[in-house]
């Protein structure tokens, strides 16, 4: 993986043959260009040994970014590599994307974003416990959500960081009773 995305360079998207992500990598490499191959990583869960094991794959598959110089773009070169299908471009003439768009995908990748792994799913499902503890009143402040402006008790947070709730009532009903911080999912606690 590169260190930075050298934003002096012409970026452009490169298709490769299928499963050739690797091979047309190291080879665009070998001629002589920057290359950006975005990744994502995964566990797991082998059903024998209830093992995790961690899995990279292709975020994009079939596709790499390569950056070329600005005075020598030599797409012929970087055609004639193997693994590559062809550079994207519309009537013939490669299109060029700009570097900040490719470093965006970089910087998402080093956070981690693409990646799902066991132990960010048990963090997920802590960080809802935190927001919304069992026995806690809700209010669900979501207007496109069929549910809006009922409310509830907390009975549970599921593995997958859902909360499951019991109690309902219409926010009408609930008089005298304040609401706190909004939250992002549109559940509020009350």
């Amino acid at each position: 993986m590169k260190a930075v995305i050298d934003k002096d360079r012409h970026w452009y998207v490169v298709r490769t043959n299928v499963k050739a992500e690797a091979k047309a990598s190291e080879n665009i490499r070998k001629a002589g260009y920057d290359i950006y191959y975005p990744r994502s990583r995964m566990e797991v869960k082998n059903k024998r040994t209830h093992t995790y094991t961690m899995r990279e794959s292709a975020l994009m598959p079939r596709y790499l970014f390569i950056g070329l110089p600005q005075v020598e773009r030599n797409f012929f070169k970087v055609r004639t590599c193997d693994g590559v299908e062809c550079i994207l471009g519309v009537d013939g003439h490669p299109a060029r994307i700009s570097a900040e768009h490719v470093e965006a995908i970089y910087l998402a990748e080093i956070d981690m974003q693409f990646d799902d792994r066991k132990q960010e799913a048990k963090s997920k499902k802590a960080s809802t416990e935190m927001q919304f503890p069992k026995g806690e009143g809700i209010l669900v402040t979501d207007s496109l959500n069929p549910f809006a402006m009922f409310g509830g008790v907390v009975q549970e947070v599921t593995k997958s960081g859902k909360v499951s709730s019991s109690r309902t009532f219409r926010a009408n009903d609930a008089s005298g009773i304040r609401a706190e911080t909004a939250h992002s999912c549109g559940i509020r606690t009350i």
